[in-house]
């Protein structure tokens, strides 16, 4: 599975905030010392080393007060509040700095996942849109895709579809998808993206072409266990209802 860009940006963060720096303290008006910058990006270091993801938050926030206009550290700040799963912060940052660089996919990435894991699909799909339209990145197309299908655009979701089980790496590629009880499965995207159009195309009472797709996802891979479950499922509707209408 590809992994996710903003996962990789925590460490060249924390290596750009280091250049330069100094050990240094700051005298108050009372002569009384207290911890500079260094003495935080330090703390920062230690508090990732054992995961501790509250105090590098604070770490950073400390050393975002001696230099405000740090952009590395804000971009490490917002990734801190994705990993803590403090979605509307990570928005709020991620926004903020694609004010200042407009083009940057991967804070596009970072502010579209957030919405998504907060619940809030119709702004996250416009921010995959607009990561994908520069990346072409399958794993952007197939969350544009599962939340079109959420949202029920299914003529966008079957356009979008389309476009990925043209792609020859769609069937090299692989995605992890929810397969039900907290459990995901590692499948090609082109067999991901067959399913869900099976899904459409039985929510159109198209049960035939509904069955082709689904078989089609099996063909890529025979073990996936979605594809599996809704033949299984078409099945018992099909005897449930020639049951009925013998009775």
């Amino acid at each position: 599975m590809k992994k996710l860009f903003f996962l990789l940006i925590l460490c060249p963060a924390f290596v750009l905030a280091q250049k330069g720096a100094k050990t240094s303290t700051i005298v108050d008006a009372n002569n009384s010392t207290t911890p500079g910058k260094d003495f935080y990006i330090k703390t920062y270091q230690l508090a990732m080393k054992y995961n501790d993801l509250v105090a590098a938050t604070n770490s950073v926030y400390e050393i975002l007060a001696t230099d405000t206009s740090s952009i590395e550290w804000k971009d490490t700040l917002a990734t801190l509040f994705l990993m803590r799963g403090a979605y509307d912060q990570a928005v709020l940052i991620g926004k903020e700095l694609l004010v200042k660089m407009p083009d940057d996919t991967r804070l596009m990435e970072l502010v579209a996942i957030s919405l998504q894991s907060s619940g809030n699909a119709k702004e996250s799909l416009e921010y995959y849109e607009k990561v994908y339209s520069k990346t072409q990145n399958l794993f952007h197309l197939y969350q544009i895709i599962s939340l079109q299908f959420a949202l029920t655009r299914l003529g966008e979701c079957t356009a979008n579809i389309d476009k990925m089980i043209q792609d020859p790496n769609s069937e090299k590629e692989t995605v992890d998808v929810n397969v039900g009880q907290g459990y995901k499965q590692t499948v090609p995207y082109k067999a991901a993206a067959l399913n869900i159009k099976g899904v459409i195309a039985r929510q159109l009472n198209d049960d035939k072409t509904a069955e082709e797709l689904f078989n089609q996802a099996l063909a890529i891979y025979p073990d996936f266990v979605l594809a599996k479950g809704n033949i299984d499922d078409m099945k018992k509707s099909s005897e449930k209802k020639s049951g009925d209408t013998s009775k």
